[in-house]
């Protein structure tokens, strides 16, 4: 809402942009009507609403957390501005306006927030802002990416919202946890299959990176893999050519990698359990996702998007949760991070019989856990613990007897090569 005509005229062509309509207010009633159906962005003259802005911000965000917030006013100190900005002022922009780079700060804003809401990131906090500002930067380029951080802090979507802003992102996607697959069946996963090359293997089968051809492939818990398959990922990459299993004519991919890792992949090139040429390859550029315990601010936001999914899911009608609730979901340490979050919320929606969910329901998910102290377990101090792998019995037992076959598979073929070459063996 604003009253100057430099501002109206320069929002008014920001309705031309695809995806955006733009709406002017005069009124701050129907301010509150427009984010209560589902307005991402406002943006407030300070000389339309007096001094009344931030109380004016307050409400917005009581009813509209998510909605991204940009103020046009007079001069303010550093110190000034932190304050507003954590009454819930994204940007600040100050008088005098330069046309030119108004508009342009203006247009580089909704850029960032259409591929936040493209990848389905939440949060305002300074981590997922400088998160955001970085795939902007990135997504249009080829550079390999790795990205750090605790298990649960988002790292699949953090992924998948690069190659949805990237040149490639008509293309596919492919994604797989390279910790959670055999190292056999992983062979196959990502590079494919002939028929006959294994017992239960059919028919030709294409791999991860032929499906991902001219997109992208997000490789999870890289730093989980053998040292076998380091090597055959490293060759991949190096050369462009993949080799399925079995075959014997190598088939060129242009695919970009993006990987990830909830361990130090730096110390573990250093004790030796990661190769180093395969480090630099990975880590063309390096994002860091900090903890949830290191971004509080984005758990009010967080929880009501949770809220939010779970309704949807369940065909519940749960309104939020009460302020106690809300104070004890801020205070806990969450060691599982965004994913110990959801699960928190969604079987509070599920479980409650009230409009909000309670203090008292979230005590009772929060102390059936073991709150582990921050950090350690996750980055760095990640336990061991067992992968749930979402298959049955009899398919577990069936992927570790493909595993057997394929090892015994690539052991017969060096022994023959040997034989008959005298060389060494090549896959």
């Amino acid at each position: 809402m604003s009253e100057d005509p430099l501002v109206r005229q320069i929002v008014e062509r920001m309705d031309e942009l695809d995806n955006w309509r733009a709406e002017v207010f005069t009124e701050t009633s129907h301010v509150f009507g427009a984010v209560s159906h589902g307005t991402t962005f406002l943006l407030v003259d300070e000389a339309a609403v007096g001094g009344g802005y931030v109380s004016l911000v307050k409400r917005v965000r009581k009813t509209a957390p998510a909605v991204d917030v940009m103020v046009v006013g007079g001069p303010k100190s550093e110190e000034v501005l932190a304050g507003e900005r954590s009454e819930g002022i994204d940007r600040y922009q100050p008088r005098p306006l330069d046309e030119t780079l108004f508009e342009a700060a203006l247009r580089h804003r909704l850029k960032y927030l259409e591929v936040k809401m493209a990848g389905g990131i939440v949060g305002r906090s300074s981590g997922i802002e400088e998160i955001v500002e970085s795939i902007l930067q990135v997504a249009p380029t080829e550079v390999p990416i790795l990205i750090e951080g605790e298990s649960g802090t988002g790292k699949d979507v953090v992924a998948k919202t690069i190659h949805l802003a990237s040149r490639r992102s008509e293309k596919a996607f492919e994604a797989i946890n390279c910790g959670a697959v055999a190292e056999g069946v992983l062979e196959s996963e990502l590079f494919g299959h002939e028929k006959g090359a294994f017992t239960g293997a059919v028919s030709r089968r294409a791999g991860m990176f032929e499906r991902a051809h001219l997109g992208t492939i997000f490789l999870d818990e890289v730093g989980e893999m053998s040292a076998n398959m380091q090597v055959r990922l490293l060759r991949v990459l190096e050369s462009g050519e993949i080799l399925r299993v079995g075959g014997v004519e190598t088939i060129w991919v242009d695919v970009r990698v993006i990987a990830a890792t909830n361990r130090n992949l730096a110390e573990a090139v250093q004790n030796g359990t990661f190769r180093q040429d395969l480090y630099y390859r990975l880590k063309g550029v390096n994002l860091y996702l900090p903890p949830l315990r290191e971004r509080r601010d984005d758990i009010a936001m967080l929880t009501q998007y949770f809220v939010a999914a779970s309704n949807k899911k369940h065909h519940k009608s749960v309104r939020g949760v009460e302020p106690g609730a809300l104070r004890r979901l801020m205070n806990y340490s969450w060691p599982g991070n965004i994913r110990e979050l959801k699960n928190v919320v969604d079987t509070s929606v599920v479980l409650t019989g009230e409009p909000r969910i309670t203090a008292e329901q979230v005590e009772a998910q929060l102390t059936s856990r073991v709150e582990t102290p921050p950090g350690e377990a996750g980055w760095m101090h990640a336990p061991q613990l067992p992968v749930a792998l979402h298959r049955t019995k009899d398919e577990a037992e069936r992927e570790m007897i493909y595993a057997s076959i394929l090892a015994l598979h690539r052991d017969v073929r060096e022994i023959l090569a040997l034989l008959t070459g005298g060389g060494s063996f090549k896959p």
